[in-house]
């Protein structure tokens, strides 16, 4: 669940990056769901591996997370199949 809300929020904001902080304030819902850190930071590193995201390290040593523009489509094919799951 939280891989799809990042990747949907990726698909409608693809200059989208930030660190995970800022993904846990900007890029969460946060009005039904109380995220854990850990868990955002599991599910960014499985998008990471994915290649789905890339990562890099800023100069005060945090990673900053965005989209890899590559995989947009592969993406959107991804979060379909997801949607037409839940609709089962």
């Amino acid at each position: 669940m939280v891989i799809q809300h990042i990747l949907h929020y990726l698909a409608e904001h693809p200059e989208a990056k930030d660190t995970i902080q800022g993904i846990l304030q900007w890029w969460l819902p946060g009005d039904l769901v109380e995220w854990e850190e850990g868990d955002v930071q599991a599910a960014l590193d499985a998008l990471v591996a994915r290649g789905w995201l890339m990562q890099r390290q800023t100069a005060l040593s945090q990673k900053l997370y965005g989209l890899n523009r590559e995989k947009l489509e592969e993406i959107q094919v991804f979060l379909r199949e997801c949607e037409n799951t839940a609709e089962e």
